[in-house]
């Protein structure tokens, strides 16, 4: 029988009035009231190894949030329940920038917020890496294994879909030729979240009041944030960030591998966890080739 999430928040030292599911993803979060207050609980959800990096990104929280920064820190402990690992965060107010379609106006504030929470985050000293993490320029790659580990991963999706897993390959050799790392190798390295988009900010009476889901944060040079933020070819992020900060031309080049970097990290990740679990590798997947066709490199570079 499973824990009531009512107990589980319980645990936490709040007393629920009402929980409501609001995304269920690889992450789970429900909307809790308890009289005038709200959080947000989640359960994380598993990759192989997972709870360490579940901790790690706590950890990144809660120390943004001691340092003064718009974040949600985690409040308490977190608790393990069924298996699984939960945290309860406070809800953060104000309205996000963008949630459905954007226009290029807002993309352009969102690079203007993003040169403004990176100042904000520049009086704090990069942590170590997160565990299960790298940088995005070596992307191309796996974390571990390197070129032998993602044949195997390869060749086991064109089991399932040669077309796919042949596409995938043709990507990840061309990001390893341009070598970003070291293109990259004599940048400063600084804690990004790596999902800066319109839906993860909220605004309140034009101020900055929060940034939310710190799911992929991790070290990285600064202009991986960039390159998230922009998603491949919103020139406009750029753009506005460019108002408030600045990026070498060697950073300005990279933009659209730091994407392709991110999005092939993260499909070797997704690759690994269904080979361990036995489940369909290519379900899902088609996100991924579509970055691949659509990512372009930044016009003013």
């Amino acid at each position: 029988m499973k824990t009531p999430l009512a107990e589980i928040v319980r645990g936490f030292g709040v007393d629920p009035d009402a929980i409501r599911l609001i995304r269920r993803r690889y992450n789970t979060h429900w909307l809790v009231r308890s009289g005038s207050r709200r959080f947000v609980l989640r359960r994380f959800g598993s990759w192989r190894g997972g709870e360490a990096e579940s901790l790690g990104e706590i950890e990144v929280v809660i120390r943004l949030a001691a340092a003064g920064l718009p974040v949600p820190a985690a409040i308490g402990e977190p608790r393990r329940a069924d298996g699984a690992l939960y945290m309860l965060m406070p809800f953060m107010g104000g309205r996000a920038l963008g949630a459905a379609r954007v226009d290029e106006g807002r993309y352009r504030e969102l690079g203007r917020r993003l040169a403004e929470f990176q100042a904000m985050l520049a009086a704090t000293p990069a942590p170590t890496q997160r565990p299960g993490w790298g940088e995005n320029g070596v992307g191309a790659l796996p974390l571990t294994g390197g070129g032998a580990r993602r044949d195997e991963l390869l060749a086991a999706l064109a089991t399932v879909d040669p077309g796919m897993a042949a596409r995938f390959r043709a990507g990840a050799e061309a990001l390893r030729a341009r070598d970003l790392p070291g293109r990259l190798a004599s940048l400063p390295r600084m804690l990004v979240q790596c999902d800066f988009a319109p839906w993860n900010i909220r605004l309140h009476r034009g101020r900055l009041v929060a940034v939310i889901d710190f799911e992929g944060a991790h070290v990285d040079v600064a202009a991986a944030e960039v390159a998230f933020a922009r998603r491949g070819y919103h020139d406009a992020v750029v753009e506005g960030y460019l108002e408030r900060a600045k990026l070498s031309d060697a950073e300005l080049v990279c933009l659209d591998g730091l994407w392709l970097g991110g999005v092939l990290g993260g499909l070797w990740r997704i690759l690994e966890n269904r080979l361990a679990e036995g489940s369909d590798l290519a379900y899902g997947l088609d996100w991924h080739l579509e970055q691949l066709a659509k990512t372009r490199p930044y016009a003013g570079a």
